[in-house]
């Protein structure tokens, strides 16, 4: 539910300092990073709509963390969605559809151990005197922060988009783009599963021909056209009835040029260190010449606090930068930050509990790809070496395992079908007739998780 507020609901609020912090969020944030499962929603909102979610993220996402309220001015949000109007009517629309649309997440299931979740885009907002005070639910909450499965959209391009669907695909899309390969492909996406990425109501574009004249050809040519990459569609059909679509996606160099000049949806190729003090406002040269002789940029006579890489430390100093609402020189403050190690208890508290939540992240989705990549890895070898599942068999000792065994023809169907009975074989073939196989696995699962504890 939307409400308007009124100012004594609430702490005075210094707009003009709560609009400098949420101009210097989006710009750090212009590339944003969006979860996948995000990305992969069903939800009918419109294309307004979904920019605005856009941006609300953008500037929640360094706070998501550590705070369950968030805020921007509503000027701010009409600028970063190119909304001209100075009546905000529209946008309080916008956040109500929010806060009542709920969505499903994952659907293409490139978050792989997901099967499903529900949540409102929003789990409440309110307009005050000009801001906008918003939250989002809990269990999505998560999801937008999880860092180890992700993509990196641009703020600024989303404008450019005037077809729904075209943006809603542009996302899809680029979550399957690999920078390496300078190209990408999504999986096979049924038609039906389609339909709600795209956000149609059932029995919307019940004819394929239409659905391809009117969405997908539509949206490929304002991808094509306002992009530096080039989007193709692949039919697959079953019968003679199109039941799936794939989509390709391949940077475009030689065409680039002749399109409008764009914000890059590709993140700068910079050092992290030089890309993040960019952002913030300190030069190029003196961001690579800080990131060069890293520590001894520090003054000789500070007392450096025990920070576990160079990264960390310059994060806090921006972060420090983004606390104090009226700098005149917020370049120069960063600058001096890293020189004499300034630092702000409140702070320094809440980036640590950020880095905490973080690596608990991290640290379960990292479980769960070790999980996800063992199963896979056995179901594999049982397919190629069947009695492998009859030795296992042999070895279960749980009762209630031993009891779904025996309900069943054989062992190879009981463990088909999933469930307990599968998670005792596997976890039998990767501790005894398959350890050697698994090893692998387990030595680049222990390596990434000593990393991320260091």
């Amino acid at each position: 539910m939307l409400e308007e507020g009124n100012l004594t609901t609430l702490e005075e609020i210094d707009l003009k300092a709560l609009e400098a912090r949420n101009l210097k969020a989006l710009e750090a944030h212009e590339d944003f990073i969006k979860a996948s499962p995000a990305i992969q929603i069903w939800s009918g909102i419109t294309h307004l709509q979904r920019r605005v979610w856009n941006v609300l993220l953008a500037n929640a996402y360094d706070e998501l963390p550590t705070h369950e309220i968030h805020r921007i001015t509503m000027g701010v949000l009409a600028s970063k969605i190119a909304f001209g109007s100075r009546n905000h009517k529209y946008l309080r629309e916008a956040l109500k559809a929010l806060v009542d649309f709920s969505v499903e997440w994952n659907l293409l299931k490139k978050d792989k151990d997901e099967v499903w979740g529900t949540a409102s885009l929003l789990a409440s907002a309110e307009v005050v005197g000009g801001v906008c005070t918003y939250g989002f639910a809990p269990h999505l909450r998560y999801k937008l922060y999880n860092p180890r499965i992700y993509t990196r959209l641009n703020i600024g391009l989303q404008n450019r988009f005037t077809d729904k669907h075209a943006l809603i695909l542009w996302e899809v899309c680029y979550d399957y783009f690999d920078m390496k390969r300078d190209a990408g492909e999504t999986p096979f996406i049924p038609l039906d599963r389609f339909r709600k990425l795209m956000g149609l109501a059932e029995g919307e574009y019940p004819a394929f021909k239409v659905l391809n004249r009117d969405v997908i050809k539509v949206a490929l040519r304002e991808i094509n056209a306002l992009t530096p990459f080039y989007i193709d569609v692949e039919q697959k059909r079953e019968g003679r009835r199109v039941s799936f679509l794939k989509f390709r996606i391949t940077r475009d160099e030689e065409l680039e040029p002749l399109r409008p000049k764009i914000l890059s949806s590709r993140p700068k190729e910079l050092p992290p260190i030089v890309d993040a003090l960019v952002k913030s406002g300190v030069t190029r040269q003196e961001a690579t010449k800080i990131a060069d002789k890293t520590w001894k940029v520090v003054e000789a006579e500070v007392v450096i606090e025990d920070y576990p890489n160079f990264e960390t430390y310059i994060e806090e100093k921006i972060g420090l930068a983004r606390r104090k609402h009226r700098l005149r020189n917020v370049a120069g403050f960063i600058i001096q930050a890293i020189r004499r190690n300034y630092q702000d208890p409140i702070f320094q508290s809440d980036l640590e509990r950020r880095r905490a939540w973080e690596r608990k992240l991290m640290l379960e989705a990292l479980d769960e790809e070790l999980a996800n990549k063992r199963r896979a890895l056995l179901r594999q070898v049982v397919r190629t070496k069947p009695e492998l599942l009859e030795l296992a068999a042999e070895k279960v000792k749980a009762s209630y395992v031993r009891e779904r065994l025996d309900k069943h023809g054989s062992v190879e169907i009981a463990y088909n079908e999933g469930g307990m009975v599968a998670a005792e074989i596997n976890a039998i073939l990767a501790e005894d007739l398959c350890a050697e196989m698994v090893a692998p696995l387990q030595e680049e699962y222990e390596a990434e998780k000593k990393r991320l504890l260091a």
